[in-house]
């Protein structure tokens, strides 16, 4: 397998959607692309290239290592060693789903360097050992609104198309977490799984609606909740102006959401005001919704090529991952 190579693309999610607390994602047009390249002597190099690239680690603790080792093992193979160059479209730990994308570049990179025939079960089966919100999962997996839902007594998850002309800010404070690294949670009620579960149908029904109706349903407020304490986010979740429907943690943040049908700039701007009146840097960006997840980008790739077979410009076409 010497000098054998694929290339891998994984939308960014944003879990806890609207502060629908593990209930909903959101796929974003924002991809991470890893390169993988395979090697002989057990050696895993990696080049990160993107923000916040110093919570990245450069060993097999990576996430995108240790998912390809996952799925390597199952099939009784062994980890020969990989160079992954790895290009982030998002900030590393701000609660914009990149442990997500990189659990699913190393399975995805796994299946289709050593055709592992991995159907979409086993995929959610071995994800789920590093990543436990399974509705961040689907949604990269599947791209557009997954929300999560009690049927028959079990938790099912419903894939909703999102709008082409939605558009979601996202403002990024600065922070110095080191990788895997969480502040202290920030205080308040108790989640209570049947109201954010009812958010997140309700999110299901405005994504629906033409013209994006019935946003009363969505404007409700339930109780700020996020995993990562900065100073000022408390303040920044707590904005609230006319046409703003949400403005909640990105899955376990710190990075907030806000979702608003008008003044999204006004809204940008006050909650980058509680964070300067703490001290605290911060960015924003608008990122916008895609339809299609790794699934879709990545089911039809070119087949393994050596570098003889490059210069031929050859290049066979193979199905991967086809849902079970």
């Amino acid at each position: 397998m010497a000098n054998q190579s694929v290339l891998v693309r994984v939308p960014a999610t944003v879990g806890n959607f609207g502060g629908a607390l593990n209930c909903a994602a959101l796929a974003l047009d924002a991809p991470l692309n890893v390169k993988v390249t395979s090697r002989l002597d057990g050696h895993a190099g990696i080049r990160y290239f993107g923000e916040n690239g110093e919570r990245v680690p450069r060993d097999r603790s990576n996430l995108v290592v240790r998912a390809m080792q996952a799925a390597l093992h199952l099939k009784e193979l062994e980890f020969t060693g990989a160079d992954f160059e790895i290009y982030s479209s998002v900030p590393v730990a701000v609660g914009l789903g990149s442990s997500t994308a990189a659990i699913l570049a190393g399975l995805i990179a796994a299946d289709q360097l050593f055709r592992l025939s991995l159907d979409e079960k086993t995929v959610f089966d071995l994800a789920a050992i590093y990543e436990a919100r399974q509705d961040n999962l689907r949604a990269a997996w599947l791209g557009g609104f997954v929300a999560c839902a009690e049927e028959a007594g079990s938790l099912a998850y419903r894939r909703s198309v999102v709008p082409e002309n939605f558009t979601l800010s996202v403002v990024v404070p600065e922070t110095s977490l080191a990788p895997g690294a969480r502040r202290p949670a920030m205080r308040g009620a108790k989640p209570d799984p049947e109201a954010h579960r009812s958010r997140a149908a309700a999110f299901s029904e405005y994504f629906a609606r033409p013209g994006n109706g019935h946003s009363e349903s969505v404007a409700e407020s339930l109780p700020p909740t996020c995993e990562k304490d900065v100073p000022g986010l408390e303040d920044a979740l707590q904005v609230r102006l006319p046409g703003v429907l949400s403005v909640f943690a990105c899955g376990s943040g710190p990075a907030v959401g806000i979702l608003a049908q008008e003044n999204a700039r006004q809204a940008v701007a006050a909650v980058r005001e509680c964070f300067t009146r703490e001290g605290v840097g911060s960015s924003s960006a608008e990122f916008r919704p895609t339809n299609a997840g790794a699934r879709d980008w990545n089911a039809v790739s070119p087949d393994i090529a050596s570098p003889a077979v490059r210069g031929l410009g050859a290049s066979l076409q193979k199905s991967t991952l086809i849902p079970a």
